[in-house]
């Protein structure tokens, strides 16, 4: 069943805006070398897929970003719903 899972990562020990929105590049690219679905939000990204690649995910997401920054918070929220959920048709009216 899939779900999707909204990943926003808040670097706390960034110098600069550069350095923050470079560690956000890097872990937007290891969800886009996931081969999951995904789309990119202003604060966060959402992801689609089974809850198991979603946790695969988060893990190398921290595995990228934590030898790269001291501090950050990485916030995971996941929607979940017998039936399934997936991004299209959680955003197809605003389309």
């Amino acid at each position: 069943m899939k779900i999707t899972c909204s990943i926003r990562l808040l670097p706390l020990k960034a110098e600069s805006k550069d350095q923050i929105y470079g560690l956000v590049d890097e872990a937007i690219g290891v969800i886009a070398n996931s081969g999951l679905k995904y789309l990119v939000g202003p604060s966060e990204t959402t992801v689609e897929g089974e809850f198991s690649q979603l946790l695969k995910l988060i893990e190398e997401i921290y595995k990228k970003i934590t030898p790269l920054c001291d501090r950050y918070v990485l916030e995971v929220a996941f929607d979940c719903a017998k039936s399934g959920v997936n991004i299209d048709e959680k955003i197809a009216k605003y389309r």
